[in-house]
């Protein structure tokens, strides 16, 4: 077919496809418009052929059709009957076939022509013949045939040949007497299993050019001399997507074969593309893309077999340009492209048969997001600018009375195309609407809705004035304007110890908009304002405690709101392998003699044992006397303060005690130890300090999380081991309960009791490697306890070692330390620790915190303290120094929060004995701790060490 002639059909069909024809003129200059309708009242098939009397078959105006003359078939619902076409036309005065859209009720209805065992169109003996738009469909056999005939083209439309039995008939068919063929931008679907198109022996010039094949077989032709194919999609089953034997000669190219979705052999598949070795030398190959399916084949050239196309390339030097298995995820089904495909304009737009418009009529553009050599993309769809509406925007999702709202057009713009002379239409949903140049509309609502919603809509125009399409903004309902509020949350972690990181949100608030936003941390440091409806700002304090955070907002119509909350900022706690750092017995940390009464020992703790030189406020000691002359007690302090009307360790003569001290450290890095009276040798063994500064989560043992008191370990019933006293160098394995086996658990806080031993020995309580300390110290027949801290093993397991005689071993958890890096929400929640100065809050025998007089066998004192020492109303709990003096009989205190009493004990005692420890008690929800005393009288001491916010 000609260029010239071409271009001719493709004015006239694109006039009648787009519902533009003028009845006055809707004939060709020197022809007849003959016009087909089946729907219209009145139709006759004797004639005219008219507009007012159209006939109501296709056959009639064919048979009547002229050279120069176009028929009009209306697309209606009903399906016309199969038609054989004999026109003879000319070159200049072809006879056209067009499908009319008549109604435009009924103008995206295709125009079907239906048969069973008959084809629905048949061109015999026809010359010079243009058919566009028209769908055909038959039922066991082909659909359309082309016999005898010569010039005839068929443009934008489809032909789909249905199953009836084991029928493989073609979906398009050509003899062998029949030349110059054009098909080009149809949908073919061979569902019965046969070929998409098949050309006999004799066929010449012959075009399929944007032909979407599916479902069926592919392309054949045999002996057909000039056959092209260029820019097709083709979707065959199991291989032979395109076959050309038997001398053919002709073109494949910008042609994309996707695999199917059969089941294929493994073997003995056909390859996609198969030239025989008789037309091989007659036929080129480029610009194509093949993707067979695994077991498939890419080509088959002149009888061999080529897997690849790298393969095919350098065994024929077809395909230069060749693309073989392609990302096909990157296209529809119907092998439309999508960015960044590599079919996107990488076709060659001088192909032989190549259109410049595509499957759909589109027109040939460049993507500017793919590099490519060409405006063409291969296969039979043209990726087109994406271009699209989006959902309109508001600026605030709630939309208050009186509170303005602006409205955005939105665009899908990927290729950022000028928006320049668009112009968009608003209706705000309450009756009222708006024009814009800039894709923005501001609207106040005056009054709110009920109880049925209402929607925001934009319109968009071209620039040339046809519309867009419309975007919706969602269902909205208006409400009266809410009142101005904070939300405000402060948090710590140990990354970050002395520093609180408060969350403001001001967006659940979408009224007026907020104009100022400060936030005061409560240390009298200067307000900070923050910017945007949500955020955080970060706080460093100088002091460890808890402070009052607050926010003031202000918004634009003069109304102002406060929020407050509460944050606790402490030190992290990390844990050292316990070293001995003060022995006055051999020199260590001081000077080798007994302390006398009276007497401090300056200690340095920075820099000494795993403690940094710097950066710490506390440290955790376990400290004990020795070979003491006198009863007596020992008051642990930082140095340079003075020193508080406070115990940390009492005893008697000739006893060795050990206590758990957690204490500040001066500026200096020295703590100072006060014997009271007689001589006595002390001891310190390093278990852990607290620092400000930011460590690695592997040495941080995290926030500390009290729970209620447990007993994990009693040898004496076999609770958590086996029921007997353990033995002489024995190491002892206790798991911890659930909350304590979680990867989030690195640390335990357990009071540990020894009793009933044969003999005098040292328990160790550890993770992994023994270390060289101890954590308390006995003697045979004493009953004593001791507060350890320890890390936990994985599975929540930990290490008790005895040195001396058998002896029963008891652990009561008090606390857990979680890592607060971890990924998991199995254990407690941990807190910060806010080192306090000794404090002493509870004194029977002078009546501080409580009367004064013995605490009585099976009595408990409720103590608040609740501002003791800084502690806040909401503390979870507190370090306390726990001491009871001068028991009538061998007794044991036990220190808890809520709830009943538990099966626990803290400090173990016998008969006039003065005794501390130190416990890690819960408060209760009155700001309260409860001290019980199992047996006979005794007087009950208790020094706040500090508390857990």
């Amino acid at each position: 077919m000609s260029r010239r002639r071409l271009l001719a059909i493709s004015a006239a069909v694109l006039s009648a496809l787009t519902g533009t024809l003028d009845t006055a003129v809707a004939h060709a200059d020197t022809g007849t418009a003959l016009y087909v309708d089946d729907d219209a009242v009145g139709c006759n098939d004797t004639g005219p052929g008219s507009q007012a009397v159209p006939f109501c078959q296709i056959q009639p105006a064919a048979d009547a059709a002229a050279p120069g003359d176009t028929v009009y078939v209306a697309r209606n619902t009903t399906r016309y009957a199969p038609v054989t076409i004999r026109s003879v036309g000319t070159v200049d005065e072809p006879v056209a076939f067009v499908t009319d859209p008549g109604d435009n009720s009924r103008a995206t209805r295709a125009l079907v022509l239906s048969s069973t065992e008959t084809p629905a169109m048949t061109i015999s003996g026809a010359q010079y013949v243009d058919l566009t738009g028209f769908s055909l469909s038959s039922i066991g056999t082909s659909t359309l045939v082309v016999s005898r005939s010569q010039h005839i083209a068929f443009d934008m439309g489809a032909a789909t040949t249905a199953q009836a039995g084991p029928s493989t008939a073609e979906a398009i068919s050509v003899d062998g007497s029949s030349s110059g063929i054009s098909l080009t931008r149809l949908h073919i679907a061979p569902e019965s299993g046969g070929l998409a198109f098949a050309s006999a022996a004799g066929a010449q010039d012959i075009t399929l050019a944007d032909d979407v094949a599916q479902l069926g077989g592919g392309i054949s032709a045999v002996g057909t001399t000039g056959i092209h194919l260029a820019g097709d999609t083709i979707r065959s089953v199991c291989g032979n997507a395109i076959s050309l034997s038997d001398g053919s000669s002709g073109s494949v190219e910008n042609t994309v074969v996707l695999p199917d979705s059969a089941t294929c052999s493994a073997t003995g598949t056909p390859a996609e593309i198969s030239v025989d070795a008789s037309s091989a030398p007659q036929v080129t190959a480029d610009y194509n893309a093949v993707n067979p399916l695994p077991t498939g084949t890419d080509y088959d050239w002149a009888g061999t077999a080529y897997a690849t196309g790298q393969a095919f390339r350098t065994g024929t030097g077809q395909g230069t340009h060749d693309l073989d298995q392609t990302d096909v995820s990157l296209s529809t089904t119907s092998g439309e492209p999508s960015e960044p495909s590599p079919l996107i304009d990488s076709a060659d737009a001088d192909a032989p048969g190549e259109l410049s418009t595509d499957l759909n009529g589109a027109q040939r553009v460049d993507d500017p997001l793919v590099t490519g050599t060409s405006t063409y993309d291969r296969g039979a769809v043209e990726f087109q600018d994406p271009l699209g509406l989006g959902i309109a925007g508001r600026s605030s999702q709630a939309v208050y009375v009186g509170v303005p709202v602006t409205f955005t057009a939105a665009f899908v713009n990927p290729w950022s195309d000028s928006l320049d002379g668009y112009s968009y239409t608003f209706d705000f949903g309450d009756g009222t609407t708006a024009t814009s140049t800039t894709g923005k509309a501001t609207h106040t609502y005056t009054q709110p809705t009920t109880s049925t919603n209402i929607y925001a809509t934009v319109t968009v125009y071209r620039p040339n004035g046809t519309k867009m399409g419309t975007e919706v903004s969602y269902y909205l309902s208006v409400k009266p304007v809410p009142p101005l509020t904070g939300n405000l949350t402060c948090g710590t972690g140990p990354d970050l110890p002395d520093t609180a990181v408060c969350h403001f949100d001001a967006s659940g608030y979408s009224g007026y908009p907020v104009t100022s936003d400060r936030i005061s941390f409560g240390d009298g440091s200067a307000a900070v304002s923050v910017t945007g409806s949500k955020g955080y700002a970060q706080h460093t304090y100088a002091a460890a405690g808890t402070y009052t955070v607050t926010q003031q907002l202000t918004d634009s119509d003069g109304r102002t709101a406060t929020d407050t909350t509460r944050t606790v900022v402490g030190p992290a706690y990390v844990a050292v392998s316990p070293k001995r750092i003060l022995d006055t017995r051999n020199g260590t940390g001081a000077a080798k003699r007994r302390v006398g009464p009276g007497g401090v020992v300056r200690l340095k703790v920075l820099g000494t044992g795993g403690v940094p030189a710097s950066g710490v406020t506390a440290v955790t000691l376990n400290v004990t006397d020795a070979d003491a002359t006198a009863s007596s007690y020992v008051t642990v302090y930082p140095d340079g303060k003075s020193r508080p009307i406070a115990s940390n360790l009492d005893f008697t003569a000739g006893r060795t005690n050990p206590n758990l001290v957690t204490v500040r450290v001066s500026a200096g890095g020295y703590v100072d130890l006060y014997n009271a009276h007689g001589d006595v040798d002390l001891v310190a063994d390093v278990q852990g300090y607290f620092t400000t500064k930011s460590i690695a989560g592997n040495d941080q043992m995290g926030n500390l999380a009290a729970i209620p008191p447990a007993r994990v370990l009693d040898t004496r019933y076999g609770t958590g081991a086996a029921k007997k006293k353990v033995a002489p160098g024995s190491t002892t394995t206790v798991t911890l309960p659930k909350e304590g086996q979680t990867d989030e658990t690195v640390g335990a806080v357990l009071n540990v009791t020894v009793t009933g031993g044969t003999g005098s020995g040292v328990v160790t309580v550890y993770c992994d490697s023994r270390p060289s300390t101890s954590n308390l110290n006995y003697r045979a027949g004493q009953t004593v306890s001791n507060l350890v801290v320890t890390k936990v093993c994985s599975g929540g397991k930990i290490e008790i070692h005895n040195s001396g005689g058998h002896v029963n071993l008891i652990a009561d958890l008090q606390g857990l330390y979680t890592d607060y890096n971890a990924d998991g929400d199995n254990a407690p929640v941990g807190s910060p620790f806010v080192p306090a100065a000794p404090t002493r809050f509870l004194d029977t025998r002078n009546g501080t915190g409580a009367p004064a007089k013995r605490l009585g066998a099976g009595s408990t004192l409720t103590v608040k303290v609740a501002g003791v020492g800084g502690v806040p109303d909401d503390a979870t709990a507190v370090l306390v120094n726990l001491t009871g003096v001068g028991p009538t009989t061998g007794t044991h205190l036990t220190a808890y929060g809520a709830g009943s009493l538990p099966n626990v004990s803290n400090d173990n005692l016998s008969t006039g004995e003065t005794r501390p420890v130190l416990a890690v008690i819960p408060v209760d929800a009155d700001g309260a701790i409860h001290i019980h005393n199992a047996n006979g009288s005794l007087n009950v001491v208790a020094d706040l060490e500090g508390y857990l916010g």
